[in-house]
């Protein structure tokens, strides 16, 4: 008789795992984004206690992003050598040193190395939620994993500003750091007692292969184009992020809380976008999805601009059009990532790497911009959006998905 126990599994155990890892990779999705917007609301107050200008600490976000975009690039075909779980734990577990190390630092240069350790830390979750996903699941559940991942992701700058906001008003900004360092202490335990290797092909690192394989992806005009049109959708939410609480808190006048509240509802418009794809009928095609978006983020952005001008320090004038722009680029963005994943399933880890890798360099690239826009005003954030949206409209049509 042959035991089939080591090839086969159980159905009940097949939905366990199936469900499991679902739950993993939704879980992975938010904390990367949450070491942004968490600390968000406090950025006027972190410049204060450490005694720095507004370009200073805006770094502790960009390079935070830039160690973030860096890291990609070793996990990926790290993951594909020795396997999802070790690339996990190795990864969490310096996010965990460099969350010590901003808990603790007495300067500002202290704080920002401590940002970019843990940038290149929690980097791992970011391109191993990706891989995890191509391995266990396949089309047309990829893509629903997918959207549900993007969905996880999304709900990191929904609740963050307003958890960092809170703690910044009640019991100090330092708690955002003990709370991420909790959720990533939390997410080790899985990997570490439950999480099993999805990687059931390992291959063995060398580098002409890695070579070879990169200049596969990056040969792919479409690639190209994917990730720079995912690094400016999300480069201009995040530029609100970073941008948006010293125009909001001393341009205008308005607290902590008030930035917090409006982070929240983009937060909640941008899950919505993204949720949008889940339930509109299958009659309606990607290619129109991209189509409808992307014009209407130009028009959003033409309208912004206008407001600003006419109105400038309004918090309206910001408010109302910008939602549309992150409301269609929550629909674009899972879309725009299922092409960009699947278009290499048998170098997936690397493909993951480097698209997120990519992605998020293109979006520190336009956070460091906007760091230097003076930000006493509207209108030069409305232009950079208007920029950016511009950009993208040209991309999807040059794309055609």
């Amino acid at each position: 008789m042959t035991d089939n126990t080591s090839t086969t599994i159980p159905r009940e155990g097949a939905r366990f795992s199936d469900g499991f890892y679902a739950l993993l990779i939704v879980a992975l999705a938010p904390i990367g984004q949450m070491g942004i917007d968490i600390f968000t609301p406090s950025l006027p107050l972190i410049a204060k206690e450490f005694a720095t200008t507004r370009e200073v600490v805006q770094l502790s976000v960009s390079l935070y992003l830039a160690a973030f975009s860096i890291g990609q690039l070793f996990y990926g075909p790290l993951s594909d050598s020795i396997g999802r779980r070790p690339s996990l734990i190795l990864g969490l577990i310096l996010f965990l040193i460099g969350s010590a190390i901003t808990l603790v630092a007495p300067t500002i240069e202290i704080f920002v190395f401590g940002r970019i350790v843990q940038g290149l830390g929690i980097t791992c979750a970011s391109v191993l939620m990706r891989a995890i996903a191509t391995d266990m699941f396949k089309p047309p559940h990829l893509g629903h994993v997918l959207t549900y991942m993007v969905i996880g992701w999304g709900m990191g700058p929904i609740v963050a500003p307003v958890i960092g906001a809170a703690f910044q008003e009640t019991i100090g900004w330092r708690y955002s750091l003990i709370f991420l360092a909790a959720y990533a202490a939390i997410l080790l335990g899985l990997v570490l007692f439950v999480m099993k290797e999805t990687n059931r092909k390992p291959a063995p690192f060398g580098f002409r292969r890695l070579w070879s394989s990169v200049r596969e992806i990056y040969g792919s005009r479409r690639f190209l184009l994917i990730f720079l049109a995912m690094g400016f959708c999300y480069g201009a939410i995040l530029c609100f992020n970073l941008v948006g609480p010293f125009i909001v808190q001393e341009a205008m006048g308005f607290g902590a809380g008030v930035f917090g509240i409006l982070a929240l509802g983009m937060g909640l418009v941008y899950f919505l976008g993204v949720f949008s794809n889940r339930v509109l009928p299958a009659s309606v095609t990607p290619a129109k999805k991209f189509s409808v978006a992307s014009s209407i983020c130009l028009v959003a952005a033409i309208a912004q601009l206008g407001l600003a001008i006419g109105f400038d320090l309004n918090l309206w004038a910001l408010a109302a059009p910008f939602a549309f722009v992150v409301f269609f680029s929550g629909v674009m963005y899972p879309n725009l990532m299922t092409l960009g994943v699947s278009a290499f399933p048998h170098i997936a880890g690397l493909a993951s790497s480097l698209l997120g890798f990519s992605l998020m360099l293109v979006a520190a690239g336009i956070m460091v911009v906007s760091s230097q826009m003076h930000a006493q005003s509207l209108v030069p954030f409305a232009i950079l959006t208007l920029a950016l949206m511009a950009s993208v409209f040209v991309m999807i049509r040059v794309i055609r998905p």
